[in-house]
This record gives C-alpha cells, sequence and structure tokens, in this order.
C-alpha cells in the first residue's frame, strides 16, 4: 500500500507539472510574436527609447537614480532598473523589451497557477484560471506595451508574496515572513496596484485559510467571521499596510504633472466608477472595442452608471447568497472590487481615463479564481472517468478558442505606433491626445493636410492642451506660415514652462528665428533648451549648425560658458510682441 500511494503522489505530482508547463506554453507561443514589434510613441520615448539612464551604461550611481522620486510619471524604481538591465542588451531593439514583457506575463501565469492550486486543491482549475490569465485579450495592453512593464512586474512579486503567505499562515516562520514582505515591497517599487494587499490576504484568510474562525465543523463557510480572530488578523497586517500608505504617499508626491487639465466631480467619478465597472464585466465576458485611451466623459448617462451599481449590488447578494457553500465566489468577486479599488476613482495624479484595459490584470484573477472554482465544481458532479475527462476539455476549449482568436486580433493592433492610434480612433471619440500623437506621426511621413486635420481636431476637443499648440506650430513653420506659427508657439511656451517642458517649444521658436534670420535670438533659444535639457542632444546639433552659419562659434561658446546666466538674462527680456516686431523687420 505505502508504494501504492506514493505512486499515486508521484502521477499527480506529474500531472501537475504537466498543466502549469501546458499554461505558460500557451502564454509564450500567444505572445511569442511581439518580439516583432515597434516601440510605442505614446510613453515609451520617456520610459525607454529616449530616456538616457536607461540607454547608458548600468553603475551604481545609475542604480542610486533609479530610486530618486523624480522618476518619469510616479515612483518606480524596480520598473526603472528592469528596463535598465533590458538596455544593457537590447539598447533599441524594441523587440527584446517585448520579449521581457512576455516573460514577466509567463512567469505570472505559473505562478497564478500555483495560487489556484493552493487555494482550491483543484489541479483542473488552476489550469483553467492560469490559461485565461495567458489568453484573455484583456490583458494584451499589460503585455504588448513596453511601458506597461509596471503592470506584470508588480503582479509577479504580488503573486509571489500572496504564496509566502499562504506558506506562513499554515506554518508561521521567520524567513518566510521576511519573504512576504520583501516580496510585497519590491511589487510595490513597481507599481502601486497591489495597495489592499492587507485586504486581499484578509480574503484568503477567510477562505480557503480558515484564520477568520468562519468556518462550520462540516467546512461550510460561516457568512460572519469571529471578531477575535478577525482584529487579530487585521493586527498582522499593519506592516502590509503601512507599506501600502508609504507607495500611495510616493505616488502622489512624485507623480509629474500632465497635460491633463482634467479635473472631474466626485459625482462624475462615482458615476463613472460604477459605468466603468460594468464595462470590466463586459470586457470579461466577450472583449471588444478595445483601445489604450478611453476618454474620461464629460458625462455618465443615467442608465449605466445605474445599472453598473445595481449590477453590483445584485451579484454582491448573489456572492452573500452562496457564501456558506461556495465561499470561493463571494471572495473572487470581493478580491476583483478590492484589487480594483486603487484605479477606480483614482486621484488627479495623471491623465484622467475612464478605464483602462491593463487595469485588469490584477482584479481579473478574481474573477478568474470564482469561475474555475465553479467549473471545477461542476466537473466534480460528473461520475465517469471519461465523460469527465470530455467535459473539462469542451469547458476549458469553448472560451478558450474564442478568447485566443480575439487576443491574437488585439495583439496585433499594438504592432507598430500607427496600429495602435488608428485602433483608438476607430473605436475611441474626443481621444485628443491620440489625435495629436497620430498628427505628429503624419506629418513625419510628409502627409502634412492629414497632420494639420488631426491636430485641429485634438485642439476642438481640448483647446488648451499646449503640446498639440506646439505640434500645430510646428506644422506651420513647415507649410511657411510663420506668423500663425508664432502666435501658436508663444502661448504654448508659456504653459510649458510652468511645467518644465518646454524643450520642445523652445527649439520651434529658435528654428522660427533662424528661418527669418534673427539667428542670434536663435542661439538664446537653444541656450534654453539646453537649461532645461542638458542631456538631450538635439538643441546641440541644431545649434552647431546654426554656429557654422554665422561662421563664429566664440558666440555660442559664450553662451554655453556662461551656463544659465545667459538664458536668464535673455528669457527676461524677450517677449512675444519683441518677437513679432524682430521677424517682422526685413
Amino acid at each position: 500500500m505505502p508504494n501504492a500511494s506514493l505512486a499515486r503522489m508521484l502521477r499527480a505530482s506529474r500531472w501537475t507539472f504537466v498543466l502549469g508547463l501546458l499554461a505558460t506554453a500557451v502564454a509564450l507561443g500567444l505572445y511569442f510574436r511581439a518580439g516583432l514589434f515597434e516601440f510605442c510613441t505614446f510613453d515609451d520615448p520617456s520610459y525607454v527609447s529616449m530616456n538616457q539612464q536607461v540607454l547608458s551604461k548600468f553603475t551604481w550611481s545609475s542604480v542610486v537614480a533609479a530610486f530618486s522620486p523624480h522618476q518619469v510619471m510616479y515612483w518606480h524604481p524596480m520598473t526603472t532598473l528592469s528596463f535598465m538591465l533590458d538596455g544593457q542588451f537590447f539598447h533599441l531593439w524594441a523587440g527584446g523589451y517585448h520579449l521581457t514583457n512576455v516573460l514577466w506575463h509567463t512567469a505570472n501565469v505559473a505562478l497564478f497557477f500555483l495560487l489556484v492550486l493552493w487555494l482550491t486543491g483543484n489541479r483542473f482549475a488552476a489550469v483553467f484560471a492560469a490559461l485565461l490569465l495567458a489568453a484573455h485579450p484583456a490583458h494584451v495592453e499589460a503585455i504588448a506595451w513596453i511601458s506597461a512593464r509596471k503592470d506584470v512586474l508588480s503582479t509577479f512579486f504580488g503573486l509571489a508574496s500572496i504564496l509566502l503567505y499562504i506558506r506562513w499562515a499554515r506554518k508561521p516562520g521567520a524567513a518566510l515572513a521576511l519573504g512576504m514582505y520583501a516580496a510585497y515591497a519590491l511589487s510595490l517599487m513597481a507599481k502601486p496596484m497591489f495597495v489592499t494587499m492587507a485586504g486581499l490576504l484578509l480574503l484568503l484568510d477567510y477562505w480557503p485559510l480558515g484564520r477568520l474562525a468562519a468556518l462550520e465543523p462540516t467546512g461550510e463557510a460561516r457568512l460572519l467571521p469571529d471578531a477575535r480572530h478577525l482584529v487579530a488578523c487585521l493586527r498582522e497586517k499593519v506592516l502590509f499596510l503601512a507599506l501600502g500608505l508609504f507607495s500611495t504617499f510616493m505616488t502622489l508626491s512624485s507623480h509629474a504633472d500632465t497635460q491633463d487639465k482634467l479635473d472631474p466631480s466626485w459625482g462624475l467619478k462615482i458615476a463613472n466608477a460604477f459605468a466603468a465597472i460594468a464595462k470590466y464585466l463586459g470586457l470579461l465576458v466577450w472583449p471588444s472595442h478595445q483601445a489604450m485611451l478611453y476618454p474620461f466623459p464629460d458625462a455618465v448617462p443615467l442608465v449605466q452608471s445605474l445599472g453598473g451599481a445595481v449590477l453590483v449590488l445584485a451579484v454582491t447578494v448573489l456572492c452573500l447568497w452562496q457564501a456558506r457553500r461556495r465561499a470561493y465566489l463571494l471572495v473572487g468577486w470581493l478580491w476583483f472590487l478590492c484589487a480594483l479599488t486603487p484605479v477606480i476613482m483614482p486621484p488627479k495624479v495623471g491623465l484622467h481615463v475612464a478605464l483602462a484595459d491593463r487595469w485588469t490584470y490584477v482584479p481579473f484573477l478574481g474573477l478568474y479564481l470564482a469561475i474555475c472554482g465553479l467549473a471545477a465544481e461542476l466537473l466534480g458532479r460528473i461520475e465517469r472517468p471519461v465523460a469527465r475527462a470530455a467535459a473539462a476539455i469542451a469547458l476549458v476549449a469553448l472560451p478558450l478558442v474564442p478568447l485566443s482568436i480575439a487576443q491574437q486580433r488585439q495583439l496585433s493592433t499594438w504592432a507598430t505606433p500607427a496600429s495602435v492610434y488608428e485602433q483608438d480612433l476607430r473605436v475611441t471619440k474626443g481621444s485628443y491626445l491620440v489625435m495629436s500623437n497620430y498628427g505628429v506621426m503624419k506629418q513625419s511621413e510628409g502627409d502634412l493636410a492629414a497632420a494639420e486635420r488631426y491636430f485641429l481636431e485634438a485642439l476642438r476637443y481640448s483647446p488648451d492642451f499646449a503640446i498639440c499648440r506646439l505640434n500645430l506650430g510646428a506644422l506651420r513653420i513647415e507649410q511657411g506660415r510663420d506668423a500663425e506659427a508664432l502666435d501658436l508657439l508663444w502661448p504654448a511656451m508659456l504653459r510649458l514652462e510652468k511645467e518644465h517642458q518646454a524643450y520642445d517649444s523652445y527649439r520651434a521658436l529658435a528654428l522660427l528665428l533662424t528661418r527669418g534670420g534673427k539667428l542670434k535670438e536663435a542661439q538664446g533659444f537653444y541656450a534654453l533648451a539646453i537649461r532645461e535639457q542638458p542631456k538631450r542632444a538635439e538643441a546641440y546639433v541644431e545649434w552647431g549648425g546654426l554656429a557654422r552659419r554665422l561662421g563664429d562659434l566664440s558666440q555660442a561658446r559664450e553662451f554655453f560658458d556662461k551656463g544659465g546666466e545667459a538664458p536668464n538674462a535673455f528669457r527676461a527680456k524677450v517677449s512675444l510682441d519683441s518677437l513679432k516686431a524682430l521677424l517682422s523687420q526685413p
């Protein structure tokens, strides 16, 4: 008998390994062609392709700099370090960064397989849930967008922390405790998506760990936990709460300002939150009309917000009704809501959007757990092994085949910068950032008429959008409409100076003055550009060409040698009226 039991255990372990390997192989197979994709021109230049910290040599000082709070967008040193490490091998080969994202996603599929296996003890539930994570089109953005490395990296360390917590909860130990806290800290330093980790772990304390004394002797869950055990479990999670609060503080205090000046009211935020939850659930069931940016609405129809609220209430009541017999449904649903909390009504720390595909990466894990737990329970009621195996294949194939086809279709939209923007323009309305960026792309291709059309359309939706005014001003220079260009560039520069993002507007004004033969004043704007961005090369190159035209490099050297003094003196005496007067002179 002992030998027979050992043989059964070995067979079970072998099958577990094979199923886990299958899920990771599917993830790799579905995303491997991302290695042929290009950089996206939205955020990827700031994060990687024009980020000198990422592209320079990996040194101790650059590692220390990665932990500075003054990083791109907000504080995420682990993501920065990950890009820096990639930069040593791939430099400007976008495919390498894409493949690294794919590998992190594949690792997450493996960890999620293990997590569901530990929670349910059911191999079918584990592999089904892992395959959903591997193939669902909602996650394409988090993997195919290089800048979304934050999501897959944060999830890897977050899942690792949860797995270590489960081991610690069943058999406490100092090494396990240190590991789970360290993994959680690394997750937060990649992206603060797991700031609600304490709540997620409390759900697992309820089921399946039973640490809240909420299990009947029969194994069924009580609806309400024991108060003393609840307090004890909350006390255990003080450090998780503290780390989450620290990460939140770092995010709010270090997030760079953006061109998005939208500041919706709380009423509009709440209405959009309920509407967004309904849309996320629709995305789970059948993803369509996916985009990189979903513009925040000016108003939310009552039917959408009220419908979302009713849906949340109905699903919650259903899960509570089933909690005694099927606690995994309640835990999975509350995981979804808890994990969505940091992004469902985010504070003003950047671009306001109605929702985002990449934000489903962690919340959907709870829904996958609930769905696959229920599927495993239904499958367990089939007694005949052959019929059970056939039903298992059907249960997996029925959603996975169409989802994989949709995933491949959505993945194709991320192949080039143009395909990303064109997908957004097809399925959304009023995305002025996308219109402006697509206009820049059309201008670089020589299609000035299309570029002008997209710039004007973007400004129709956001008249104060300084970057688009700058882009349209540069287009006017190329069209030879210098007076119009100056009227666009000057207010754009004033707006961007306040945010320390006026580098390109300085260069555009320098080019405008050079075309008008006002070379000395053009040098002043190049000096301003270099003072703001001393590590970028464009202003140096353009200024060098200007100096050659002057035939005397001494003036340029003088500006360089004086550093900030000359730009400050120059900026103090220049104005829009003075430039207009200057350009009107023959």
